[in-house]
């Protein structure tokens, strides 16, 4: 089997597992009625939703946009920051869970969400003479958007481990398995600073693409693991 096959193949898991973990969450959020998880199911469904339509956008890919293709890498990276400020804010409600404060509601972050995703898909082609500038500096050589969502990636793991002790049974419940795919995304990310921006690790395209959708497979499983064990809790109310 060739190794664009097994990239394809990586491409089409985390793809359907991202967008199971999507459905899943989204299930949960049905369930549950007003009740403070359903804040949380919120921000999260966001946030792995978020992951299901970088992979539509990447699917669509230059020709689609009339863009250059760096510039596809430059557009997904920015929802990448928008997912880890989900999953963020939805770990923080979930530390919020049966507290005198209870967390607000998500919806003004979704109505956010949405606009920032349409626009997404909406701007690149009026745009991409702008983005190439920064494509062609110095930041983006040095892997300034990688070094971004590397370090989104880490801020949330971070937060996540020392949340752990303020999580309720839920928390618990899901905090390993999105600990891992948080860490799986950062370590997307620190990958490709090391073979696309600082040529620290010298490998072909393809197999960067291979790495890439390693970890990106091994996200997408843990945060199916993780929706699947949210949906066990989503009782009705």
């Amino acid at each position: 089997m060739s190794l664009d096959t097994l990239i394809q193949i990586g491409f089409w898991v985390s793809t359907i597992g991202f967008l199971i973990a999507t459905l899943v969450t989204g299930l949960a959020w049905t369930k549950v009625g007003k009740s403070a998880l359903r804040t949380v199911l919120s921000y999260l469904f966001i946030g792995t939703g978020i992951f299901f339509v970088i992979t539509v956008f990447q699917s669509l890919g230059m020709g689609f946009f009339h863009i250059e293709d760096t510039s596809m890498d430059f557009w997904w990276h920015f929802m990448f920051y928008l997912a880890m400020a989900s999953y963020f804010l939805g770990f923080r409600a979930l530390t919020e869970l049966g507290s005198d404060t209870p967390p607000k509601g998500a919806g003004g972050w979704g109505i956010f969400a949405l606009v920032f995703l349409v626009l997404v898909f909406v701007l690149p082609g009026m745009t991409d003479t702008y983005v190439q500038a920064y494509m062609n500096s110095m930041f983006s050589s040095l892997g300034l958007h990688h070094f971004l969502a590397f370090a989104a990636a880490g801020v949330v793991a971070a937060y996540l481990v020392t949340a752990r002790k303020n999580l309720g049974q839920i928390g618990k419940a899901i905090a390993n398995p999105m600990l891992i795919a948080i860490l799986a995304l950062g370590l997307q990310h620190f990958w490709e600073l090391l073979n696309e921006s600082w040529k620290v690790v010298m490998v072909t395209s393809q197999q960067g693409e291979g790495g890439e959708k390693i970890f990106l497979t091994i996200a997408a499983i843990c945060v199916t693991m993780a929706a699947l064990r949210l949906k066990s809790f989503a009782k009705p109310s």
